[in-house]
């Protein structure tokens, strides 16, 4: 997988977003395209070997034998911070997750510094209100 092929999905699924209503009952539907673009750029992590504090490799292993390790475990929130964690060390990471964010939100997006910085926050107080390790 290259950046550019994943920018280029990432619009994709852009050009589906903006055609959802705004409607609150499509609320939803706005959302699984917006999950569907985070979960492309986690398989792009993961085909990279990116980890953090095991996830997600090393915590699968453990999933086969340990139950606390189940789906719930491999949640939305874990996947956001897995990503926000790698961006503040991973260019190519920051350059992904930036685009995603200016791409759906080019209104409220800051610089990219700036976008950092707002991660590396979220990180500090732990927005996600989940970790890594048991």
């Amino acid at each position: 997988m290259k950046i550019d092929e994943i920018k280029a999905e990432i619009l994709q699924y852009y050009e589906q977003w903006k055609l959802v209503p705004g409607d609150v009952e499509d609320f939803t539907t706005a959302e699984i395209y917006e999950s569907a673009v985070l979960n492309l750029i986690v398989s792009y992590c993961e085909s990279k070997n990116y980890e953090v504090e095991g996830f997600p490799f090393q915590k699968k292993v453990l999933a086969e034998t340990d139950d606390y390790y189940d789906e719930d475990y491999f949640c939305f929130w874990r996947n956001v911070k897995y990503l926000d964690v790698l961006a503040t060390t991973k260019e190519d990471v920051l350059e992904l997750l930036y685009f995603y964010s200016y791409t759906f939100n080019e209104e409220l997006t800051p610089t990219k510094d700036e976008f950092l910085r707002q991660l590396e926050e979220y990180i500090k107080v732990n927005i996600y209100e989940v970790d890594f390790v048991s």
